[in-house]
């Protein structure tokens, strides 16, 4: 037998209880002052036995519900005995850490030769499920079978946690009287980051003894700035395993450059930032790839990028952006005239989109800016001024992680009816800045009169982007890894692969994202109005095996889960584990028993010496 909460075992010491109650009152006895004294104490000298077999029965009875309770609590399980589970779940883990190799064979070849012995060794199951790193079920044996030759490992660290619930829900479903799981997988410390959810299934886990050879891989690589005029910058920040690490970065077919990028000194990761000339226009691709090591797949990433000319602005805005943009120019992030115009100005200012909107010097000027958004088509409106220091809150992340702006003055923007637009900050509940297609209003003035936006650091690097979105009529593009959450801008009516292959209606403004790493483009009808690149997490690439103890831990501790390194081992744990059965109802059970015995025995012992008494009383 086995307890899944083993704590409330510690109830078992209420037993003591009973006892000590008991022994406090062995000596209490009623003083009788009435002439047949001697009568009553032989009577009581002939009942004495009687009495203690009473109480000592009551005593047993208290002490045996106490300890009937405690059980209960503790949710213990009982084994049926040997043999093979009727209900069997087994979780391939088959994420991208298990590519690794180590003997000169990939560890995913291990798993999987070990989970078709354990299939063909569990023949007798009544029930049997196979769950992959990605949450895909297979039942059957047929269908089993046919996943394991066909498995391929999942870009990323995939959804371990997730699948060990599917294997414990189908372990548990009605009817079952909770079978087992077993668990194949490589110990990877980051797949595993939580405890398991407690439940009456056994679970015997198989995880070789390997170790995990060194892995290079790209833990970030950003382009700077996104929109490029084709010039633009690579951060790139990789694991290294050598001094030296070779990389090249393309757009399709076509190399822009190589190159070698050298590890820091005393650490194990290298970084750079590497200055590049584009190729082609618009939306691109941009294939970052490092020379192979360790694990497969974690060698490469997609960063979407924008190629264009670099566009002109029209600048109103007072003398933090003019200086702002004069220094945008010089960089040639921005020029005096082009093919796109984009507005820096008050509503009023503004004739036509792309523009960046701000409100009104002061109240007076709310009632035209309002008629103005109207007039550009723009769902968003001015309201009340208000003032007082008060901190912006960032939603998206779209002001380059600075957490110290603040303003004095602002007008909260309104949606109207059926607005669109992704609110990139507030100032408590209320709306401070909206991105929309071609235009964002912002709710202060760029000046430190109204915001400290413009005396940050980070004023001008924003800045660039914003121009850049506006000029594009995009949003920012963003990195995800796969299988992430991710948040669609406004307007998005579709999620579609560069190469179109892969096409998602998108009908929410949180979906989980592709777990295929590339290029995404969010759609709205035929336009590209953002970008998602799907890169691997900075996690899985980091090999790292947990300690059995660790990984025990894990899975719900001694009481529930056993671990073997090796496959006889662990078949024949899994055969003898059997189907496990609840325990804590039939204690419920047998303790109510118990209780309605004590309540009987007491109520006939109190009708009992009542009588009794009558009786001594009346001889008296």
């Amino acid at each position: 037998m086995a307890f899944l909460a083993p704590l409330w075992l510690s109830l078992a010491a209420l037993a003591a209880v009973p006892v000590l109650l008991h022994l406090l009152r062995r000596n209490i006895g009623a003083r009788v002052e009435f002439p047949a004294v001697r009568y009553l104490q032989s009577a009581e000298r002939d009942a004495s036995k009687d009495v203690r077999a009473k109480n000592l029965l009551l005593l047993l009875l208290r002490i045996l519900i106490v300890v009937l309770l405690a059980l209960a609590a503790a949710k213990p399980i009982w084994t049926r005995g040997e043999g093979t589970p009727r209900e069997l779940a087994i979780v391939l883990d088959n994420s991208l850490s298990s590519t690794a190799i180590v003997d000169g064979a990939p560890v995913l070849d291990r798993l999987t030769a070990a989970a078709r012995e354990l299939r063909k060794a569990s023949g007798a199951a009544e029930r049997l499920w196979l769950i992959t790193a990605d949450g895909t079920v297979y039942t059957g044996a047929d269908a089993i079978d046919a996943a394991l030759s066909r498995v391929i490992a999942v870009p990323g660290a995939g959804q371990l946690d997730a699948a060990v619930r599917t294997a414990i829900s189908l372990t548990q479903g009605a009817g079952n009287e909770g079978g087992a799981i077993a668990i194949l997988t490589d110990g990877q410390r980051t797949a595993w980051p939580n405890e398991l959810p407690a439940s009456t299934s056994r679970i015997r886990v198989f995880v070789p003894t390997l170790a995990a050879p060194p892995n290079g891989a790209i833990l970030s690589a950003v382009a700077v700035p996104q929109w490029w005029t084709p010039r633009g910058t690579i951060e790139l920040t990789i694991q290294a395993v050598r001094d030296s690490t070779a990389y090249r970065i393309a757009i399709g077919d076509n190399t822009l450059t190589r190159g070698v990028i050298v590890r820091n000194a005393g650490d194990s990761l290298a970084t750079a930032r590497i200055p590049i000339v584009g190729a082609g226009k618009g939306w691109q691709p941009l294939d970052v790839t490092i020379e192979p090591s360790g694990v497969g797949g974690d060698d490469h990433a997609i960063i979407p990028i924008v190629i264009g000319g670099a566009p002109a602005v029209r600048e109103a805005a007072g003398e933090f952006t003019a200086a702002a943009v004069s220094a945008l120019r010089e960089s040639g992030r921005v020029r005096a005239s082009g093919d796109v115009t984009v507005s820096l100005a008050s509503a009023a200012q503004v004739s036509a989109l792309p523009a960046l909107i701000l409100p009104p010097a002061d109240a007076g000027g709310v009632v035209a800016a309002n008629a103005a958004l109207s007039k550009l088509g723009i769902p968003w409106r001015f309201g009340a001024e208000q003032r007082g220091a008060q901190v912006v809150r960032s939603m998206l992340g779209d002001l380059r992680g600075d957490t110290a702006i603040r303003v004095t003055q602002w007008f909260p923007l309104i949606a109207q009816p059926n607005a669109i637009g992704d609110t990139i900050a507030q100032v408590g509940t209320a709306v401070w800045m909206v991105r929309g297609p071609r235009w964002i209003v912002l709710g202060s003035r760029l000046d430190p009169a109204s915001t400290t936006l413009p005396v940050r650091a980070t004023f001008v690097p924003w800045l660039a982007d914003a121009i850049s979105n506006l000029a594009s009529g995009t949003t920012a593009a963003t990195i995800a890894a796969p299988g992430a959450m991710i948040n669609a801008p406004g307007g998005t009516t579709e999620l579609r692969s560069a190469d179109g292959k892969i096409r998602r209606a998108v009908n929410s403004a949180t979906l989980v994202g592709p777990t295929i790493p590339g290029l995404y483009f969010w759609m709205n009808g035929s336009d590209v109005i953002g970008a998602v690149g799907v890169q691997l997490g900075r996690d899985e690439p980091q090999l790292g095996r947990a300690a059995p103890a660790e990984l025990v831990q894990r899975f719900g501790g001694a009481d529930r889960a056993i671990l073997n390194s090796d496959v006889p081992a662990f078949l024949g744990s899994v055969r003898q584990s059997g189907a496990s059965q609840p325990m804590a109802v039939p204690l419920l059970v047998l303790a109510l028993i118990a209780v309605l015995a004590e309540a009987w025995l007491s109520g006939r012992y109190r009708t009992r010496g009542a009588g009794v008494a009558d009786s001594l009383a009346r001889a008296a």
